[in-house]
């Protein structure tokens, strides 16, 4: 299906500080594109390097520009969905059958996008990270794992689909909570997606 430009609810979300080191079984000292020399932990954590090991500057301002993982979601109405797919069909042709089969496929909750800028994908370095979706309660109606390496490019240049979430049934409520984890390490994220 072709992704055409529109009106979306985009959510830009807190930084979220997802590090490289987890995909590694010991700490790692390592240079940031500012010169500085950091120790990555195993679980996440990163320091600056320093002979006294007590002191430790982990403020959010003090964290490098490379090390932040900057995550938005858009979502897209099933009613979005239906007349972007209707108009890229009617724009090759396609006869109203066609059009039809394509529409009943459609998912009937919209499509969720968990986003990122694609220079922010670090190659050799991936990030494993699980996303969940929640209606009403607290079982979630989508959980799957998926690392960055598998991002694939969105309509917006510059910008990757880190995972497409259909939403196949219509949500019972009029905010779903999506939810973004780091497979190793402390950092999680909560974000709420109004439906409109």
């Amino acid at each position: 299906m072709v992704r055409m430009p529109g009106l979306f609810f985009r959510f830009v979300l807190l930084s979220l500080f997802l590090f490289a080191a987890g995909a590694f079984a010991d700490d790692i000292v390592a240079t940031t594109s500012n010169g500085s020399t950091v120790i990555l932990h195993d679980n996440g954590r990163w320091e600056y390097y320093q002979n006294n090991s007590k002191i430790r500057d982990v403020r959010p301002d003090a964290i490098p520009e490379d090390a932040k993982f900057n995550v938005s979601v858009v979502y897209d109405s099933y009613d979005k969905l239906k007349k972007d797919t209707r108009m890229a069909l009617e724009a090759d042709l396609a006869t109203e059958e066609e059009i039809r089969d394509s529409l009943r496929r459609l998912p009937k909750g919209g499509m969720i996008y968990f986003q990122v800028a694609t220079k922010q994908i670090k190659k050799g370095m991936p990030r494993e990270l699980t996303y969940s979706v929640f209606d009403k309660g607290s079982k979630p109606i989508f959980k799957k794992t998926v690392p960055d390496s598998e991002a694939t490019p969105s309509g917006e240049h510059g910008i990757s689909n880190l995972l497409v979430v259909p939403v196949e049934k219509k949500p019972k409520s009029k905010l779903l909570k999506a939810r973004v984890q780091m497979t190793r390490g402390n950092a999680t994220l909560d974000i709420d997606i109004p439906l409109r």
